[in-house]
């Protein structure tokens, strides 16, 4: 059958074809946009901003809120500068060919998301940990090169969170830049809100993070992580210049609401722990202590589930022809007897 839902708006629960499901979907993985808190703090913003800004961030008419969020943003991450656009993808797009005019070479990871793959590139086709030995052993052959690596920070289709620390094996006879995708990353991996940048910022690497705000933070924009000249370059590129910001209530909802949010990441790590400790031992799941995602392989028990109440993530990737990629989705919306009524369907598929 198919598994594609149309809806009204998105929750812990989907009315779909009159009959209500418990949703286990999607990337909101702190469960924000459904909190009447959060929307109220949205309506505030667009009293005090309006609903858009549609100017350019360069006009000579600016919103101070802007330059707010990118210096609260940076500060917590740990990162120098930040800088806002409206989508991951402008933000991973933009990132990449600042950078690209920096180095020599581009070495790309297996897994890495389209928003920082230049065009026409396939990245490593092998696994992540092969990739690595594979840039270790590869820049001991070169000299003097400036090297670009491409990575998101976690996959969460496996899911599996990658570590860093191996380029500290990298010949020191190169320079290298490394780009991380933190799409999946913000709201859930790190200590606090801001991602992985902290995590990595003392290797000997040219760091880079960007990406999408919108799925564990719920804000409509991406955003961009770095050093001083890596910002300058970018404001000055034609596609900052000449692009629109993100909608500012967003922003003033996050500045107003993280306290909010870290309630939530709280609630979302609860949710983890119970739901991994009753898993525990199940061969047929596949999870990671830290990370809000369960996979498995038998396709059948997506439709199991449907009949029992259950919305999952389920669809071909990384291609349309390709196999589905079966996914439980954890949020901080899930209440304790939804995890315990998906518990007992798990234990009940064949």
């Amino acid at each position: 059958m198919s598994h594609k839902y149309l809806t009204r708006q998105l929750g812990r629960e989907i009315v779909y074809n009159e009959k209500t499901y418990l949703h286990f979907s999607g990337t909101a993985y702190l469960g924000i946009g459904a909190l009447p808190e959060f929307k109220n703090l949205l309506i505030e913003g667009i009293k005090k901003h309006g609903p858009n800004h549609g100017s350019s961030r360069t006009s000579n008419v600016q919103l101070p809120i802007y330059e707010q969020f990118e210096t609260e943003f940076a500060k917590n991450a740990g990162a120098p500068e930040a800088l806002l656009l409206s989508s991951g993808y402008m933000a991973g797009q933009l990132a990449l060919e600042t950078l690209k005019k920096q180095t020599d070479l581009t070495w790309v990871a297996p897994d890495t998301h389209p928003a920082i793959l230049p065009s026409r590139f396939k990245p490593y086709s092998d696994t992540f940990s092969a990739w690595t030995r594979h840039c270790i052993q590869k820049s001991r052959e070169l000299m003097g090169q400036n090297i670009l690596m491409l990575s998101n920070a976690v996959n969460p289709l496996k899911p599996e969170v990658h570590d860093f620390r191996w380029t500290k094996n990298l010949s020191p006879a190169n320079r290298y830049f490394l780009l991380v995708d933190d799409s999946h990353a913000f709201g859930i991996l790190g200590e606090n809100l801001f991602g992985t940048y902290a995590s990595w910022k003392d290797l000997p690497v040219n760091l880079t993070v960007c990406g999408s705000l919108g799925k564990a933070l719920s804000l409509p924009a991406g955003i961009i992580l770095g050093d001083g000249l890596l910002m300058e370059n970018a404001k000055n590129s034609p596609v900052f210049r000449s692009s629109s910001p993100p909608a500012p209530a967003f922003l003033d909802a996050f500045l107003q609401g993280i306290p909010m949010y870290l309630k939530q990441r709280k609630k979302l790590l609860a949710n983890m722990d119970y739901m991994y400790g009753k898993l525990s031992g199940q061969e047929s799941f596949q999870f990671l202590p830290d990370y809000p995602v369960i996979t498995f392989e038998n396709t059948a028990w997506v439709d199991q589930l449907h009949r029992m109440g259950f919305i999952l993530s389920s669809f071909p990737y990384p291609g349309p022809e390709d196999r589905p990629v079966n996914r439980i989705v954890v949020s901080a919306w899930h209440k304790k007897e939804d995890l315990n009524l998906l518990l007992q369907a798990l234990m009940k598929l064949q």
